[in-house]
């Protein structure tokens, strides 16, 4: 599978699982954001079946999460 339809269908089903989220497509890699609960709840399902999740908070920018592809 290409790295477009990678992201393509990872954002679809993050999108149909919470779909109160903002998800942002980047080069190589998506950014997630939402309220931290869902955030945390996100994070739980990805750490669990990728290899390159990460959970940034910051206290200057909003949190979000980072799936590298």
């Amino acid at each position: 599978m290409s790295k477009e339809k990678l992201q393509n269908q990872i954002i679809n089903d993050l999108k149909n699982d919470f779909p109160n989220i903002i998800v942002e497509k980047e080069e190589n890699s998506i950014v997630i954001k939402a309220d931290d609960d869902t955030l945390w709840e996100i994070f739980d399902i990805l750490y669990k079946g990728l290899d390159d999740v990460e959970f940034n908070m910051d206290k200057d920018e909003e949190n979000h999460i980072i799936i590298k592809i």
